[in-house]
C-alpha cells in the first residue's frame, strides 16, 4: 500500500514569463508505508523542494501530492496545517529544540497544543523519550545535551502525534560520525521494527545506505529509483556522475 504518492509533481517558482526556476519537472514517486526513503541529488536538483511539498509546507505548481489518498494540492492552508499537525512529523538539521525548555516538554508541547490533555501529553513524551533512548535525560534542556541527544529528542517530538510519515531534513547534518551513526540506526530500527514511514533527505551515502530505497534527483528529475545497491552499482558505472552517491554534492 502506498501511503505516499505524487503525480506529475511540478514547481516553478515566479509566473508567466517570470518564471526563474523549474525547481521540480514532473515527478512521480510512490512510498510504501514502513518504507526507509532516501533522497539524494547535487545542489538544486530539488531535493528540499520535493520535501517541502511533500510536508504540506508548500504548494506544487501543478500534479498531485496523496498522503493516505488526500491531495495536499487540493487544501486550503487551514486543512494543510491541520494535516502537518496531526498526521506529519518532522526533523530538521537544526533540531529546532525550544531552549528554556526540558526535553519532556518539548516533545509534549505539540501534543499539547494540538489538544491532548496535559497528563496525556506527559506520559506520551516519555513513551517517546524511552523509545528514542533519552528517556534519562528528560529533565534537562537542550543546552546540556549532546548534539546526538537533542536530535534523538527531536525525533521523539516529530513521533508524538504517531504520524502517518516522517519527513527528515538532513537529520545527521549538525552530527559527529559516530552519533550521526546512532541516528541513523534510530531511524532504521523505527521503520524496521515500529513499521514508521520515513522520507529523508540526506547528501550523506553512509546514512542513505541505510535505507531500503534511494532516489536520486537531477535537475528537478527522478534521475534513478531503486535499492540502493542499484543506484550505487549504477553511480560507479558513470565515474562522471559518481560524486552525486559519495557524498560529494
Amino acid at each position: 500500500m502506498y501511503i505516499l504518492e505524487t503525480r506529475s509533481l511540478r514547481k516553478d517558482y515566479g509566473a508567466g514569463d517570470q518564471v526563474r526556476v523549474h525547481a521540480l519537472r514532473g515527478v512521480d514517486l510512490q512510498v510504501r508505508r514502513g518504507e526507509l526513503l532516501a533522497i539524494m541529488g547535487p545542489s538544486g536538483s530539488g531535493k528540499s523542494t520535493l520535501l517541502h511539498i511533500l510536508g504540506g509546507v508548500e504548494t506544487p505548481s501543478s500534479g498531485s501530492v496523496l498522503l493516505e489518498g488526500i491531495d495536499l494540492a487540493t487544501l486550503n492552508d487551514d486543512q494543510r496545517t491541520i494535516i502537518r499537525r496531526e498526521r506529519l512529523g518532522f526533523i530538521f538539521q537544526s533540531f529546532n529544540l525550544l531552549p528554556a525548555f526540558t526535553a519532556e516538554e518539548n516533545v509534549a508541547l505539540p501534543m499539547e497544543l494540538a489538544g491532548v490533555a496535559s497528563s496525556e501529553a506527559r506520559k506520551r513524551s516519555a513513551d517517546m523519550l524511552h523509545l528514542v533512548g533519552v528517556l534519562h535525560r528528560r529533565d534537562h534542556i537542550p543546552s546540556t545535551m549532546s548534539g546526538g541527544e537533542q536530535q534523538r529528542v527531536a525525533i521523539a517530538r516529530a513521533l508524538a502525534m504517531r504520524p502517518a510519515l516522517l519527513l527528515a531534513d538532513e537529520p545527521t547534518g549538525n552530527l559527529d560520525s559516530g552519533n550521526g551513526q546512532q541516528v541513523t540506526s534510530l531511524l532504521r530500527r523505527l521503520a524496521s521494527d515500529h513499521g514508521q514511514t520515513i522520507v529523508m533527505v540526506t547528501h550523506d551515502a553512509n546514512v542513505a545506505a541505510h535505507a531500503d530505497r534511494l532516489v536520486r534527483l537531477r535537475d528537478g528529475l527522478i534521475e534513478k529509483d531503486g535499492s540502493v545497491e542499484a543506484v550505487a552499482r549504477t553511480a560507479a558505472d558513470k565515474p562522471a556522475r559518481t560524486c552525486l552517491f559519495r557524498g560529494a554534492i
